[in-house]
């Protein structure tokens, strides 16, 4: 019996006669494969076969068989018994002798099994058990491992089909059932291939070998879930988040005397602690956390198990396997789950799809109706990928946004107290850190991980922590800041030319008293301000001095980082933009604002509508100070511009401007003819100044006043030839 002769293994060898016996007895067709008959090679030597016949049939007979034609199938007393037991089955004028002289030694060889405790049999019944696999879809199982494992041999006759119809065909055959019950037991919805018994070739998985065979010690559950035993974070970490949802969370859960499944969608961006929000829920419930397993590999042959349909199953299995009242089951990373890729199929082996089709979406949908503990799903995928009728059975949602840099602290601190390693970080180190690199719980942990391997000094620990988080932040492409725009050094508002009603100081004032204010009466003003102007008359420039006089962060957006390929993107990443700056309490600042917000009357496309529609409705409800700069402000929707409670115009510099930003770039003074060459250049910028200031210096040349102005002249004459003018705009 192949490899699993072993008389441990009584269990195998009674299975595979029984398999057998039905085999002959359904089976009339010519077998080509000496090694079908193998198995019978332990009920009986050569010698006996012969001996046994000899008794059966006649001489003449004999004779008949021993001069056949064909030489491939002629008797041969000398061959091997698998041999000889193919070359009688034959001929069809035989067949029905040598069948009962095959089921007579098989009868035989049953009563030789012993009796008693068989591990490979125990350790099946837990198999059936965990998977609640019926007595039928264990046999096919069975006869498919036996046939991989060389155990029994598939009969080829005259007609080959496919593989997977041989194995089928041989399965119904020696289970002594229709074809058609097998591949009912086999589609891709059943459990044998959920649960990756099966592969998608219809092959038996060989990874479970090692379960049945005794090989793995672990429970087989543990393929398919386990319980979370790991520290959790406290629930007073979570915060506001924690406030916001962890009571209704907490009724839903358990709810009295209310049977419905209880799902709950947590979704957003990578790195958010989603996880692990889950996982401390369940521990402030004070409910057993168990996670569904997300890769089990087949250890043979490298197959992977972590497909949908499997994920989908094995929650299933620990959803049966589990206490629901006492639970709380976690599908971790379940993007493929949840987003579906429409109907598929099971293509029957005869060349048409079969009558039962299947789907993620329909089987998601079955499982989220079914499940009876509460189950959260975790997923980065965006709301509008998952499909309108999956999302309505989500009895409740969160979504996780980035970190803010409050959140990253608290990280900070709690991974440096659970490593031991305060003795090395002050808390203004964890403050510059975490107000840089908006890097995830993940990155924060793993950077610590390697500090507490490195071992640095205390002098040494700030700038190896550097070290370690540039190259993280630069491959998953995360901006770095210290979590403030800080204007030049020189920069100063004298000199600018600022239009507006209301001078740039009184405005400064009134944003410092609108982020001082406490009240919250019914008509609180909205604090947006617009700046418009040609490029390099200091709009950026002014945001960074508001940023730093009011000692607050400025999160920056350019028009072209919200723009999407994907319909509502736009929509979304304008939201999360909002949502960012207040949940930071910092200054949004949209630069080239004009990409968003262009005229809806002169809109082609339906998108470039409801954007516009999203940005008002953001600035309209939005609790912090919104700035806003372009250069075409002509171009921006009018109900945009009356959203704005300030605007200010910069403008190219005038005379006096001029002079001072020249003696103050250059520390220098002009002579009064230089003084009235520089009056003489039009559209002049305060940005100007600073790219001659950067030219001269990086080409070591003339730096004379004389030199500085042919610079300044060159710059305004290119102005002049529109390089810079509105019909050359890029558009988004």
């Amino acid at each position: 019996m192949g490899r699993f002769r072993n008389s441990t293994h009584h269990y195998v060898r009674a299975k595979a006669l029984e398999f057998f016996t039905n085999f002959i007895q359904n089976h009339d067709d010519i077998i080509e494969d000496n090694d079908t008959f193998e198995i019978l090679g332990d009920l009986v030597t050569q010698r006996e076969l012969v001996r046994h016949i000899k008794h059966e049939f006649s001489p003449k007979k004999l004779t008949m068989l021993q001069n056949w034609s064909c030489r491939y199938e002629r008797l041969d007393f000398e061959d091997e018994s698998k041999e000889i037991f193919r070359e009688i089955w034959n001929n069809e004028s035989a067949r029905k002798t040598l069948r009962n002289i095959i089921l007579g030694l098989i009868e035989t060889g049953k009563k030789q099994v012993p009796s008693g405790r068989d591990p490979f049999r125990d350790r099946l019944a837990e198999l059936q058990r965990t998977l609640q696999l019926s007595d039928f879809e264990i046999d096919i199982l069975l006869v498919l491992q036996f046939v991989r494992n060389d155990i029994l041999s598939i009969a080829h006759g005259r007609k080959r089909q496919g593989r997977e119809q041989e194995n089928l065909i041989f399965a119904a055959k020696c289970l002594n059932c229709s074809l058609g019950e097998v591949l009912k037991a086999v589609v891709p919805q059943g459990k044998l291939r959920r649960y990756k018994c099966l592969d998608g070739d219809l092959d038996y998985n060989g990874s479970l070998d090692s379960f049945l065979y005794g090989f793995e010690k672990e429970p087989l559950a543990n393929s398919y879930f386990r319980k979370d035993r790991g520290e959790v974070l406290p629930w007073e970490f979570y915060g506001e988040l924690a406030c916001k949802h962890g009571n209704i969370l907490k009724e839903m859960i358990f709810a009295k005397g209310d049977t419905k499944p209880v799902n709950i969608l947590l979704y957003g961006k990578p790195g958010t602690g989603k996880t692990s929000f889950a996982r401390t829920l369940a521990a402030e419930l004070k409910l057993n956390c168990y996670c569904i397993a997300q890769n089990t590999n087949d250890n043979r042959e490298g197959r992977s198990c972590s497909t949908p349909e499997f994920r989908f199953g094995a929650l299933q299995v620990c959803d049966s396997q589990i206490e629901p009242g006492q639970s709380l089951i976690i599908v971790d990373e379940a993007d493929e789950m949840l987003r579906g890729h429409g109907p598929g199929g099971f293509i029957a082996f005869f060349g048409s799809k079969d009558s039962i089709e299947t789907g993620d979406k329909g089987l998601l949908n079955s499982v989220l109706d079914s499940v009876k503990t509460p189950t959260i799903w975790i997923t980065n995928t965006r709301a509008g990928e998952l499909d309108e009728s999956s999302r309505r059975r989500f009895d409740y949602s969160i979504r996780f946004d980035a970190l803010t840099s409050s959140q990253r602290l608290m990280i900070w601190r709690n991974n440096v107290n659970k490593m031991k390693l305060g003795r090395l970080f002050s808390e203004s180190m964890l403050e510059a850190f975490a107000g840089r690199y908006a890097v995830s719980a993940g990155g924060i942990t793993l950077v610590l991980q390697n500090i507490a391997k490195l071992k640095p000094s205390k002098t040494e620990v700030s700038a190896l922590t550097e070290k370690l988080l540039a190259p993280h932040c630069e491959l998953l492409n995360i901006p770095s800041s210290d979590g403030k725009l800080l204007p030049a050094k020189d920069y100063s508002l004298n000199g600018l030319n600022i239009q507006g009603d209301i001078p740039p100081e009184r405005i400064i004032n009134a944003i410092r008293k609108f982020r001082n204010e406490n009240s919250e009466y019914p008509d609180r003003p909205r604090m947006n301000l617009l700046l418009s102007g040609p490029p390099g008359t200091g709009k950026t420039e002014f945001v960074k001095y508001l940023g730093k006089t009011l000692n607050t962060k400025v999160i920056v957006k350019i028009g072209s980082d919200l723009l999407s390929m994907y319909v509502g993107g736009t929509e979304q990443n304008i939201k999360q933009a909002f949502m960012e700056a207040e949940a930071e309490k910092a200054i949004l600042f949209l630069d080239e604002i004009d990409g968003l917000v262009q005229s809806r009357e002169r809109a082609q496309r339906s998108w470039e509508v409801t954007q516009v529609n999203e940005l008002l409705y953001q600035m309209e409800n939005f609790n912090g100070v919104l700035i806003g700069a372009t250069n075409f402000s002509e171009n921006l929707d009018q109900a945009t511009l009356r959203r704005f409670t300030f605007k200010l115009a910069f403008d190219y510099l005038e005379e006096t401007g001029k002079k001072l930003f020249f003696e103050h770039v250059f520390q220098t003074k002009l002579s009064e003819a230089e003084a009235a060459r520089l009056a003489a250049i039009p559209n002049l910028a305060p940005g100007d100044f600073r790219t001659v200031r950067q030219g001269l210096y990086f080409l070591d040349e003339d730096t004379s006043n004389s030199g500085r102005l042919s610079r300044l002249e060159y710059e305004s004459a290119a102005k002049r030839q529109n390089r810079f003018s509105a019909k050359n705009k890029v558009g988004f």
